[in-house]
């Protein structure tokens, strides 16, 4: 079983805030099942109502204080009950949250860049002066 980062949670987490809980699990083709669904709204929701961490984050989704007690709230969740990892293992999974990539862009730097002391040009201007 994969190793679920804090860095995944919290980008699901931004997800739910910004989009709620309908549009996290609407993936097409792959349907979230009902059992992880329940799990992921229970936490979050009560009587369909956001509850107010998530309330909070939908105000301000890039407040780090909001998104660590939102992060514990799930990770308490996971130390209550093993298998609730797998209803997050299957969010992140078929949520498309833990495949972040860029694609079909030249200005993309991967691994690390040596120059030796000299110039590096990441893009299209190359006209160095």
């Amino acid at each position: 079983m994969p190793i679920i980062t804090t860095a995944a949670i919290t980008i699901l987490l931004k997800s739910l805030a910004q989009k709620g809980i309908e549009k996290i699990v609407e993936t097409g083709a792959e349907n979230i099942s009902s059992d992880a669904y329940s799990w992921l709204k229970n936490l979050f929701y009560k009587e369909n109502e956001p509850k107010k961490i998530l309330k909070d984050l939908c105000n301000n989704p890039e407040d780090t204080e909001l998104l660590g007690n939102a992060t514990a709230i799930v990770k308490n969740s996971l130390e209550d009950n093993p298998l609730f990892e797998k209803y997050l293992e299957e969010i992140i999974k078929k949520a498309g949250v833990e495949k972040k990539s860029i694609s079909n862009s030249k200005n993309v730097v991967t691994g690390n860049v040596s120059t030796g002391g000299g110039h590096f040009v990441n893009g299209d201007n190359n006209n160095i002066t």
